[in-house]
């Protein structure tokens, strides 16, 4: 009876490798065509998509003829590029908003969930739970309001527009939450007879104990700061302040002269600091998966 459980615990593996691979081609077909295509000339990429018949011949207009950087070398020295878009900037900008909005994410959503967790206070409860089910309205439905408020208090085209207005994500203090109450209360009250104060409960105790879990909410952060289009694009309105990924429309170049490779190479460059983030933190990114799904669990 082990040995038939051990087999079909064997092909349970089997299958769901089989599935998550073939769900990791279909995830990796975009990019790669993404990635070749950026190594052409423009007229080469117009060309090339111009006369074919069939699948295969698609397939083959996918690759390159030769490898040519041009593409991202003009985005960066601005030849031959119809635009005035300066993707140096767009790129300091995303660094200083994804670094910073991903801090603030670590500090406002680690203290509220542990005044949530670990601190009394009249409805507590009520007030996160109210939080919760308010950002199941749809984020659009904010925009509006939202804009007034920056409006008001002249952070258009400023870039403290992008940072503060996502720093307070309910979802991840409910993660952070759902984690402490994993970690006993026991130590706590060993520390206030100790004499230590509630911020050095949080300091000493609660921050070294929930490092996995800050490093998926880290994670999580710096990809929503780096990848959002829709925001800054509302309301930056100077092109030397748009962000990476806002600013690839820029681009596009005036007078709707499209520069197809320009852009490719520019989503090549967008995808770099993300990837490189998660190659660097993923034994702590997946320590954190699996360490906040037992917790629920």
């Amino acid at each position: 009876m082990y040995r038939s459980v051990k087999e079909s615990e064997k092909r349970v593996r089997i299958i769901c490798t089989t599935v998550l691979f073939l769900f990791a081609i279909v995830w990796l077909i975009p990019i790669v065509w993404v990635i070749l295509n950026s190594f052409k000339t423009n007229t080469e990429f117009v060309a090339s998509y111009s006369n074919f018949n069939g699948r295969w011949e698609y397939l083959k207009a996918i690759l390159p003829e030769s490898i040519n950087f041009g593409s991202y070398i003009s985005l960066f020295t601005g030849e031959g590029v119809p635009t005035v878009a300066n993707i140096d900037k767009m790129i300091i900008n995303s660094i200083i908003v994804s670094v910073s909005q991903t801090i603030i994410v670590l500090v406002i959503t680690s203290m509220s969930a542990f005044a949530y967790e670990r601190l009394e206070f009249p409805i507590g409860d009520k007030v996160f739970w109210l939080l919760f089910f308010i950002t199941l309205i749809p984020g659009s439905v904010s925009i509006l309001p939202l804009f007034k408020i920056c409006y008001a208090l002249g952070w258009v085209n400023n870039i403290n527009a992008l940072i503060w207005p996502q720093v307070a994500g309910v979802m991840n203090i409910f993660l952070l939450r759902n984690f402490m109450k994993s970690i006993p209360k026991e130590m706590d009250e060993a520390a206030r007879i100790d004499g230590a104060s509630n911020f050095a409960i949080y300091r000493t105790v609660i921050v070294p104990s929930i490092q996995p879990v800050l490093m998926v909410v880290a994670l999580f952060a710096f990809k929503a700061a780096w990848n959002d289009y829709l925001w800054p694009t509302i309301v930056m309105n100077e092109p030397n302040n748009q962000t990476l990924t806002s600013g690839l429309a820029l681009l596009k170049g005036q007078y709707d002269v499209a520069q197809w490779t320009n852009l490719l190479a520019s989503a090549v460059i967008s995808m770099i600091a993300p990837f490189l983030l998660y190659m660097t933190c993923q034994k702590y990114f997946l320590r954190g998966i699996s360490v906040s799904a037992s917790v629920k669990g």
